[in-house]
This record gives structure tokens, sequence and C-alpha cells, in this order.
């Protein structure tokens, strides 16, 4: 048995040559569900900015339908519809202007002091770790001095102090 070709556009399978081939992928119907499958992941300005340059198609005011369907050089949307899709391109032109605001500067003192303080505030597995660590090796401790120094947590003036030689990424 030879191979063949499957179309996931139009869901169809037929022997694997050129001229088959060739035929299906300039056929019509190829074609129509190709642009139907790219068309809805059109954003809504791409959308609306090619439908309001199309004149209404008078077949589809009169009767409701079109022979042409999707395929019409005409628009099939109202007036109502075409508003739609203006404000809802509007809506993602601003979501995507919010996106890009700047994140406001954070200090990495006020950073590390937040998120102490919320360790100090996190459920149960967590805060009994915490407790062991504060009575065993925090300040005051009574088994601070079993402890060696690179078992102890760093303090915030510990990491504060702290300047790496680079932030160059090692090249591999």
């Amino acid at each position: 048995m030879g191979r063949r070709y499957h179309c996931d556009y139009c869901d169809k399978t037929f022997p694997d040559n050129v001229n088959n081939r060739k035929k299906h992928l300039q056929g019509s119907h190829h074609i129509r569900l190709r642009k139907n499958h790219y068309d809805a992941f059109r954003d809504a300005a791409s959308l609306f900015q090619a439908e309001s340059a199309k004149k209404p198609c008078r077949r589809f005011q009169q009767t409701g339908a079109c022979d042409y369907g999707t395929a019409c050089k005409f628009s099939h949307m109202s007036a109502d519809d075409l508003r739609e899709l203006e404000l809802r391109a509007e809506n993602e032109k601003a979501a995507r202007s919010v996106a890009k605001c700047p994140v406001s500067e954070v200090t990495l003192r006020d950073w590390t002091e937040k998120r102490l303080r919320e360790q100090g505030s996190l459920p149960e597995p967590f805060a009994y770790k915490a407790m062991i660590m504060k009575h065993c090796v925090g300040a005051g401790g009574q088994f601070e001095h079993l402890v060696g120094s690179s078992l102890r947590p760093p303090t915030l003036d510990d990491l504060l102090a702290c300047r790496p030689n680079s932030w160059a990424r090692s090249s591999e």
C-alpha cells in the first residue's frame, strides 16, 4: 500500500502524489476551510479593519443568507456587529497597553522585608520549621554555638552586604 496524504483542514485522506496533492491544495473547498481556520485566530483589530473596508452584501441583507458564505467578498456584518467588533478591538488594545506598563521600582530592602513578613505568617509546616530555626539557630538560640556558620540562615544585613562578582551567564 502506498503512502497517503491526510489534510487536517478538510479531514480527507488520498493517495500521496504530486498531482493529487497539488489539485487538492488548489481546490476551492480546501482554500475556504484553510481561510476559516486562520480567520479564527485573527485579532479583532485586523478583523474590524477588513470588515469595515468591505461593502455590505445585498443578498445577505435581503434574504439573510448568501450562496458564497465566508468566501463572499462583501461584508455580512450588521452595523451593530461592526460596533461590537470595534469595541472588542479597542479593549484588546487597552489590555495590551496595560500589560506594557512598567513595574514600579522596589528596593531590595523593601522586597526582603516584605518577604520576611510573609514567611512569618506561613501555614503550619513552614511555621514549625521557622520555630525550630528560631530556637536552635536564631539570635540568642541555646544551640547556636553548635551550628556552623554555613548552616545559619543569612540575616537581612548579610543579604544586603553581598555583592556578586558578575551577573553574566556562563557560556556553554
